[in-house]
């Protein structure tokens, strides 16, 4: 034995390799923290009672067990930062049932109070701009020009009702944005609707999905607003 340290293996009889298992030989290409800290007291039981470690080689091999040690405290505690995220990341998606949430989509409920709030955006200044509604068939319910649209986001203007003035059934419509700049080039719009969330739905991995009543599912990453509702 040279240094204090073990030129020998540990034999099966040795106390040290009780409780340790290894179902594959592959398995003893890694050390887990009792291993480390057997071979730690091995070294310790076995040597030479005439040589033994000097004292700085004794802190090297105490500071490197707790390192170690402190590596696995710091993995231990992350992952139970991650599971207390995620029960509170479930708690809030379910928080989030009966709410109305803003997100990107063309599809506009109208409820017993009327259309939900619903939002174009262009990203740049819109010369002429003409909006289409649609019932779920696909028949056309209401046109009208809006004129002169600038840049940014602005609210639909639309009390619910038909080209005849009649008030539309409560159901799902569809809205149309086409707008034209001052050289009559086509100007995108981005459109953003509102739906109430009525159920969360959990997925093996990933974040919960907001069920949208009548629409989509939906990530946390593409709600823009909640609301309460009533």
């Amino acid at each position: 034995m040279e240094n204090g340290f073990i030129n020998s293996p540990v034999t099966s009889q040795d106390k040290v390799t009780d409780g340790v298992k290894y179902e594959k030989p592959q398995d003893r290409s890694t050390l887990d923290r009792e291993d480390f800290m057997n071979l730690f007291v091995a070294q310790l039981q076995y040597q030479d009672p005439m040589n033994p470690m000097d004292s700085e080689q004794m802190a090297s091999q105490v500071a490197q067990f707790n390192m170690v040690d402190l590596m696995y405290k710091n993995n231990d505690a992350i992952n139970n930062m991650v599971k207390a995220e995620e029960s509170r990341t479930r708690i809030d998606a379910v928080s989030m049932i009966g709410k109305d949430v803003r997100y990107e989509g063309n599809k506009l409920p109208v409820g017993p109070e009327g259309p939900y709030a619903f939002e174009y955006e262009f990203d740049k200044p819109a010369a002429a701009c003409k909006i289409t509604i649609k019932d779920e068939s696909g028949r056309m319910i209401k046109q009208w020009n809006a004129g002169f649209q600038g840049t940014g986001r602005h609210s639909l203007n639309w009390d619910g009702t038909d080209s005849a003035g009649d008030k539309v059934p409560e159901a799902m419509y569809t809205i149309s944005i086409e707008a034209m700049d001052e050289q009559g080039n086509d100007v995108d719009a981005k459109t953003w609707t509102t739906g109430q969330v009525d159920a969360v739905t959990f997925p093996d991995k990933g974040l919960p999905k907001l069920s949208i009543k009548g629409g989509p599912r939906l990530g946390f990453d593409q709600i823009s607003m909640v609301a309460n509702t009533g």
